[in-house]
């Protein structure tokens, strides 16, 4: 067994010729491979104590039975993380080296976390109302700032990792985060059902900020390769001009209007992600429906978290071969059919499908659509494509929240499962004939 897995990791860090990966990308591959998986792994851990899809919300629903705002606990999250990402493509466009801009958001990105312990300890004192709005600001403040990092740091990645070895890395490297959640979701459950509410979710908070500064720890480790220019200015007249970082309005209208292939990954994007409206409810429908204790949405982690590992294993091992595309839309297919387990599920054992299957969907999109968006554009280009995908796209998800909040207080859980898994297989469909870079047989 020993032999195999050091087969396999000598397997994943071997560059061959005929991947034609730049030799200084070569040179610090295996050390920036390792530091990223121990980020990840790290990250990933301390995501098991504040799990937007069923920590935060059961957490949330402590503080208010409106539907609405408790769904509103992972779009703000996901929205957050995808809508600013416009206003920074310019700069990072214009950024020779990107790692010191990705180190410094990085840091901004992790303080919000840092105050969640508190916010939980003080619950007895300022009332649950209060508290409740500062959750909410505290949740925009991880979205936005989690987003203002985001694109520096998907730039980071696609410098550091060449396109031949994408899919192995997201997935070898996922496959070590999961797992490493699955013991922060143990340790988050025992916190749970051990200690009185809220120091359970206070000390939960609190191991998790620890965890995550290690990850940044590890990250800020990452050798970034020299690049050559791709665009050397035309005179020295412009070298002695200072280069004006803005929003490229003009640029954004000419890639929307020129390139359908990239128009249609945006629709079946934003549609997909409407169908992602159920997400924040599928662990307090079954904590509600079933009658079961708050600590039981650590297990539900666990169970996505495992399943996920299995994910990422995968669609890792089958993602340099078959492309990014297809792993998307094999990912559509299992949330389709979670959704269906969840409107048909009559008792909790049968329900625990549905995240088994949503940690398949959650690890699929994770490495297909990392891959993805990186190769609808060319390099030079690949920021504005990174922006502008992530921007447009995400927008939708504020758009789900609402939508689903409506459909649950108007009618009830069922109703709003079925909505979502009509706009999933639309988003799947349309997914199909969105068209990747080849890969060889």
């Amino acid at each position: 067994m020993s032999n195999r897995i050091r087969y396999l990791v000598t397997n994943l860090f071997r560059i061959r010729p005929e991947d034609n990966v730049p030799a200084s990308v070569a040179k610090n591959f295996r050390h920036n491979a390792i530091i990223n998986t121990l980020d990840v792994s790290f990250f990933f851990m301390a995501d098991s104590f504040w799990n937007i899809n069923t920590i935060m919300p059961v957490f949330a629903a402590t503080l208010t039975d409106n539907p609405f705002l408790i769904g509103l606990m992972p779009a703000i999250v996901n929205a957050g993380w995808f809508l600013p990402q416009i206003f920074i493509a310019s700069k990072v466009t214009h950024t020779q080296k990107i790692l010191p801009l990705s180190i410094r958001l990085g840091a901004l990105e992790r303080i919000p976390y840092v105050l969640f312990p508190f916010l939980a300890l003080a619950i007895p004192n300022i009332g649950k109302s209060t508290a409740l709005i500062l959750l909410i600001l505290l949740t925009t403040w991880r979205g936005i700032a989690g987003g203002m990092s985001a694109l520096p740091w998907q730039e980071v990645m696609a410098r550091v990792i060449p396109i031949s070895h994408r899919g192995r890395f997201f997935g070898f490297s996922r496959v070590f985060g999961q797992g490493a959640g699955i013991l922060g979701s143990i340790i988050s459950g025992v916190i749970l059902a051990k200690l009185s509410y809220p120091h359970n979710y206070a000390l939960g908070f609190g191991i998790a900020v620890i965890i995550q500064w290690l990850s940044y720890a590890c990250y800020i480790q990452n050798r970034e390769p020299e690049l050559e220019q791709v665009n050397p200015p035309a005179s020295n007249t412009e070298l002695s001009k200072p280069k004006r970082i803005s929003i490229d309005f003009s640029m954004f209208g000419r890639v929307l209007k020129k390139d359908t292939n990239f128009r249609l990954y945006l629709i079946a994007r934003s549609i997909s992600f409407i169908g992602n409206m159920a997400t924040a409810f599928i662990a307090v429908y079954a904590i509600k429906t079933f009658h079961l204790p708050d600590e039981q949405a650590a297990v539900f982690t666990g169970v996505i978290l495992a399943s996920g590992v299995l994910g990422y294993a995968f669609w890792g091992a089958v993602g340099d071969r078959i492309g990014p595309k297809k792993i998307m839309v094999l990912s559509f297919i299992c949330w389709f059919v979670a959704l269906l387990v969840a409107i048909f599920s009559k008792n909790v054992w049968f329900y625990y499908l549905v995240f088994a299957l949503f940690g398949l969907y959650q690890s699929g999109v994770g490495v297909g659509d990392s891959m993805l968006i990186m190769e609808l554009s060319d390099e030079s280009l690949r920021p504005t494509y990174l922006g502008l995908g992530r921007t447009l796209t995400g927008s939708f998800l504020l758009l789900a929240p609402v939508l689903a909040g409506l459909l649950v207080g108007r009618f009830d859980y069922t109703v709003m499962f079925i909505v979502s898994a009509f706009f999933i297989a639309i988003a799947t469909l349309l997914m199909t004939r969105v068209k990747d870079v080849p890969r060889r047989r």
